[in-house]
């Protein structure tokens, strides 16, 4: 992918900021009201709403995210967490 910005390196911090924004835009929040570690399923997203997220990600990251992801990582902290291990070589793609 040539985009920039999947060109970009990205952090956990990063990460869980970016779908904080995401997630406070699409809920139509402050992101102060959305909690990195409350499940996708308690901060009011259905699955539309976290495929679109998904295909986000990939679109951002420039890597083929699996849709089930959701199931292994329930939390914006986790997934976060576990996209910057996988961008840093530290995972293997799922």
């Amino acid at each position: 992918m040539t985009n920039v910005t999947a060109s970009r390196q990205w952090n956990a911090e990063q990460l869980e900021d970016w779908l904080i924004e995401r997630v406070a835009n699409i809920q139509e929040l402050p992101p102060d009201d959305v909690d990195p570690d409350m499940p996708f399923s308690s901060l009011g997203l259905d699955s539309v709403d976290v495929m679109d997220l998904i295909v986000e990600l990939d679109e951002l990251l420039g890597i083929e995210i699996e849709s089930t992801i959701i199931w292994d990582y329930p939390t914006i902290r986790l997934l976060s967490g576990y996209l910057a291990d996988l961008l840093s070589g530290t995972h293997a793609l799922k």
